[in-house]
């Protein structure tokens, strides 16, 4: 599990971790993505919110 693209580029698959809260309970759901989702993740990892084609290429360029 890892915040830094570089790292996370670096599996042979991606897992997703995102986590939904109220005020009862906790729930975390795993998502295995596919080779565009992947790119699109490695991209708001480098870039944030804002995600340019530049970022999405260099998100290409990491999985490469």
């Amino acid at each position: 599990m890892t915040h830094q693209a570089q790292v996370a580029a670096q599996g042979h698959q991606h897992l997703m971790v995102s986590k939904a809260q109220d005020k009862k309970s906790t729930q975390t759901e795993l998502h295995q993505l596919n080779n565009n989702q992947r790119v699109e993740e490695l991209a708001r990892m480098i870039g944030g919110v804002e995600i340019t084609e530049t970022i999405r290429s260099h998100a290409r360029e990491l999985l490469n």
